[in-house]
């Protein structure tokens, strides 16, 4: 998807303003030669920008164009999923928790995840509508995960959320489960235990980056409601997901122990071009 973005010969980008947060950290190739930007602030069209021109005005103008619809190019197709459902005693690691979250989505999932490695490698994961997958800006919003499934599943009781969230971020507002718990919602919580700040130590690592080791899968036990898992190996990693699926009375919290170091594809992908850039 993202080789047919930066391929195409005319990207028109409507109300966004290009940050390093939703450029990848400036690791995105967006040719300004084939782009068309138009913001409430300005409007640029390849290298020559308008400020006289408002973001409405330009809109009735393109609706107005009466652009015909030009045969789509071929169209990249990610790999199909592989997964081996046979139960393994074999350590989980992040690769092979999202593939195997990969194989669990359902049209009646819908994904939220948190910043850190849980964004990065839900990046990986094949979505199949327009708007079952929620995120927040990298660190803009660390704690978004739990709240945001609350909201998520009052507002579509049709969709069960897929809650993704590191162990840093899910101790900022984990604990609103409690309301999940209070307005009877479902979520399945994946707390990505790596014991601290993830991300932040393939930086610079140190004792900043630890965080408390919480009982993740005893939260049910405090506050009265839902299942709690301990997942460390594929085979626990299954076991549970087939129970959280059967189990829709109450939200179920799993924690996924990893390695402090290991992280995902995507965070890898990221890192190799932010050093290229550097």
């Amino acid at each position: 998807m993202r080789q047919y973005v930066e391929a195409s010969d005319c990207l028109i980008m409507l109300g966004t303003f290009m940050t390093d947060i939703n450029l990848g950290i400036y690791t995105a190739r967006l040719d300004p030669a084939r782009s068309i930007s138009a913001t409430s602030e300005k409007l640029s069209i390849r290298y020559h920008s308008y400020e006289d021109v408002r973001f409405k005005d330009f809109m009735r103008g393109l609706l107005a164009a009466r652009l015909r619809r030009r045969k789509r190019g071929k169209f990249p197709h990610p790999a199909p999923i592989t997964n081996d459902r046979a139960p393994r005693s074999k350590k989980l690691t992040v690769k092979r928790l999202f593939q195997r979250l990969n194989a669990f989505l359902s049209r009646k999932t819908i994904v939220v995840a948190d910043v850190g490695d849980a964004l990065f490698g839900a990046t990986d994961l094949f979505i199949r509508g327009k708007t079952d997958f929620l995120g927040p800006a990298y660190y803009a919003s660390m704690g978004f995960a739990v709240p945001a499934a609350v909201g998520a599943q009052m507002a579509n009781p049709n969709l069960r959320p897929l809650v993704l969230v590191g162990d840093g971020a899910f101790q900022m507002t984990g604990m609103e489960l409690a309301t999940a718990a209070r307005y009877k919602l479902n979520p399945i919580v994946v707390v990505l235990n790596n014991q601290g700040y993830g991300t932040e130590r393939h930086m610079q690592d140190g004792p900043y980056n630890d965080v408390w080791p919480w009982h993740y899968s005893r939260l049910p036990d405090v506050l009265g409601a839902g299942r709690g898992f301990v997942v460390e190996t594929e085979e626990e990693l299954d076991r549970a997901l087939l129970e959280a699926e059967r189990w829709t009375r109450g939200f179920c919290l799993l924690d996924v122990r990893l390695a402090p170091l290991d992280r995902s594809p995507a965070l890898d992908r990221l890192a190799a071009r932010l050093a290229k850039r550097l």
